[in-house]
Order: C-alpha cells, then structure tokens, then sequence
C-alpha cells in the first residue's frame, strides 16, 4: 500500500501490497472529518467531481462518542490510481477533513 501526504504525493511503497484491478467496483473511501457546518456538501463534491456515479444517499456515517468528529463511508468505481490520488488531494483541501482512508 502506497502512503499519501496531504499534497497528494505518494512515498514509499511495500513491494507486496496488493494490487488493485481497475475498475474497480464497491471501491470504499473513508473519510473523517471535524462535525462542521457544511462539511458534509463539501465531501460529497469532492466526490461528485472525481466519482460522478457514486449515489450520496449510500454513504455511511459515524460520529465519535464525544460528537467532535465524524466518519464517512463512501463507495466508489474506482477508475485508476490518478483518479484516487486527484480525490485524495481534494479531499485533503477542506480544512474540516482530517484523514483520508
């Protein structure tokens, strides 16, 4: 598996990590974000632009015990590693999203 930073390069791969078929289909992307305003209209655009076929009434979503953040579950047809880095990178940008998975 390939780590990303936040400006969406990658460093360091394990020779053995899987490989990833693409398409792929039921591709999940985890996000977790601070409980803001609008910050879910903000994820689900990022989406919008990179996975236009994901259906945003599927997704999943957790808030921690404490109510200070929530976990998205999104799932996409994942197109190419161009297209999960470019998604990466935008979701990265809103300053509400902490990780990326």
């Amino acid at each position: 598996m390939a780590l990303i930073t936040k400006e969406g390069d990658q460093v360091g791969k394990q020779p053995d990590a899987p490989k990833i078929e693409f398409p792929c289909e039921n591709y999940v992307v985890k996000v977790v974000t601070m409980d803001a305003e609008g910050v879910h209209a903000e994820v689900v655009e990022c989406f919008k632009t990179h996975a236009p076929e994901m259906d945003p009434k599927a997704v999943s979503m957790n808030r921690s015990s404490k109510g200070r953040f929530v976990s998205y579950s999104f799932r996409i047809i994942a197109q190419s590693e161009a297209q999960l880095s470019a998604l990466h990178t935008d979701l990265m940008s809103v300053s509400a999203v902490k990780m990326v998975m």
